[in-house]
């Protein structure tokens, strides 16, 4: 197992920190201050930045990005800009949309947006597999638990339905998955490390599916049933991620999620639809919030017990945890510690190069 990385319940480990900051009084003398009176007054230096405003689609608030960094500001607030060239993006509050102009800022202005600016979304490609049959050695001995056809379906439905609400949402449309599904009709066996831990390792599953190879999907996500009547693999995890995906031999992001289907798959679905959706999106960022994006250069929130996305608390963000990944993704996390001030991924970086295309070309940014 390589790196991998486990959410007991979506819960964040907590970290708390003593901070001091000295403060030092310097005393200014009498004479120094008094001799500064006359004769010292400068005239104004001419001003340097010049006043920038945006008007946008019927008037839509937006937060306002500058070279790929979030400012701050959203509209209809005017920023602050240097001369010269800049890229300047509004992602728009309400309609989750990302608007993007190159521009030279040669003077005050007014930029006007409008939905021909929306750029064209990066294509992300995933591999959904499902598994009917997982067999290991419980606390009962050797059992396997199943699906159905129709529990698989379930299953694939609430995937699809995290990529439409979280991940292609929360990129405000800069990200466009493509989704195939592979299901896997023989056992799988799990690997056991020890009394209370299973697994479905990657090579176990691409060993069955040798099509998995660097460049053809951003990630795996491998979805199979946790327990089933006196069969238990049950572990302190609900998903599991491989963190550093082009580390990997299929150079490829890999996502587990071991699922507690009870008496109704549907209605675990709904549950957790409605209180404590984030297993996808928290397990994707995993593939990429932990080494990926960092290696290109973006600046991610600091890692609390050796991960970035288990830091929530750490910026006092709150169960179930939605608006953290929401500015993760966005990169909107408020960064206390100086610059840059916002920290994340962003719309402009996940229009970056892909996993796949990554894998392929290391230089690939």
């Amino acid at each position: 197992m390589r790196n991998p990385v486990y959410s007991a319940g979506l819960r964040s480990f907590k970290i708390t920190r003593s901070m001091k900051i000295l403060y030092s009084l310097i005393a200014i003398p009498v004479l120094l201050a008094s001799s500064c009176k006359k004769g010292d007054d400068k005239k104004s230096e001419p001003k340097n930045t010049h006043t920038i405003s945006f008007n946008t689609p019927g008037n839509e608030p937006g937060f306002i990005y500058v070279d790929g960094q979030y400012t701050g500001s959203k509209t209809p607030a005017s920023i602050e800009l240097q001369p010269g060239n800049h890229t300047i993006g509004i992602a728009l509050q309400n309609s989750f949309t990302y608007l993007r102009k190159e521009t030279n800022v040669s003077g005050n202005a007014t930029i006007d947006f409008t939905n021909a600016d929306k750029p064209a979304p990066k294509t992300w490609k995933a591999l959904w597999i499902g598994l009917y049959e997982t067999t290991g050695i419980s606390a009962t001995g050797n059992c396997s638990t199943h699906f159905s056809q129709s529990e698989l379906d379930a299953g694939y439905d609430f995937f699809n339905w995290s990529l439409q609400q979280h991940f292609e949402k929360y990129s405000y449309g800069t990200m466009k998955w493509e989704v195939e599904r592979k299901d896997i009709s023989v056992p799988v066996s799990l690997t056991r490390a020890n009394a209370n831990w299973f697994t479905v390792e990657p090579s176990t599953i691409t060993a069955l599916m040798p099509q998995i190879q660097p460049g053809v999907y951003d990630c795996v996500f491998v979805f199979w049933r946790e327990k089933e009547g006196s069969c238990s693999f049950q572990s302190n995890y609900f998903g599991l991620a491989w963190t550093n995906p082009i580390a990997e031999p299929i150079k490829t992001g890999y996502v587990t999620v071991k699922f507690d289907a009870g008496t109704s798959i549907t209605d675990r679905i709904n549950y957790y639809k409605t209180t404590d959706p984030g297993v996808y999106i928290h397990e994707w960022l995993h593939t990429t919030g932990e080494n990926f994006y960092q290696n290109k250069g973006l600046a991610l929130p600091a890692k609390a017990g050796g991960y970035s996305v288990h830091a929530a608390e750490m910026y006092n963000y709150s169960f179930p945890w939605m608006n953290w990944y929401l500015d993760f993704v966005s990169g909107r996390v408020p960064n206390p510690s100086g610059e840059p001030k916002y920290l994340g991924i962003g719309p402009d970086g996940l229009l970056r190069c892909t996993v796949r295309e990554t894998a392929v070309n290391n230089n690939c940014r």
